[in-house]
């Protein structure tokens, strides 16, 4: 297939995953939102979100996927002592983690599979 069509699928794809996964994340999040203060860095969880979501892409697209695990265990590690803060605040911050991962990952090997199918891959 062409090349601007793969070329699509990874711009639109990565958009999708990075942003598209912020906003659905905090989406899902909103009716808990009340419940947490924040304490950190203004936007901070934000951007760590699209971080944490532009590694898992680029982990699905060059075929490593071991080292979401890894991503993972780090994220568990910085984030262990927002079990300190409360059960509610832990609580939050893990729900927001997997649902992060799990729509990353999934999105991810959808681009993955687009770019398989257009040729790219």
């Amino acid at each position: 297939m062409d090349i601007a069509i793969g070329l699509g699928i990874l711009v639109l794809g990565a958009l999708l995953v990075i942003y598209g996964g912020g906003w659905w994340v905090g989406r899902m999040l909103a009716r808990y939102d009340s419940a947490i203060t924040e304490e950190g860095l203004p936007g901070a969880g934000r951007l760590i979100g699209y971080a944490e979501r532009t590694l898992i892409l680029v982990f699905v697209l060059v075929s490593a996927p071991a080292a979401i695990g890894f991503l993972v265990t780090a994220k568990s590690i910085f984030r262990f002592d927002s079990m300190q803060r409360g059960r509610a605040h832990a609580e939050y911050i893990i729900i927001g983690t997997l649902l992060s991962f799990a729509y990353a990952v999934v999105l991810s090997y959808g681009i993955r599979l687009g770019l398989q199918v257009s040729g790219m891959f």
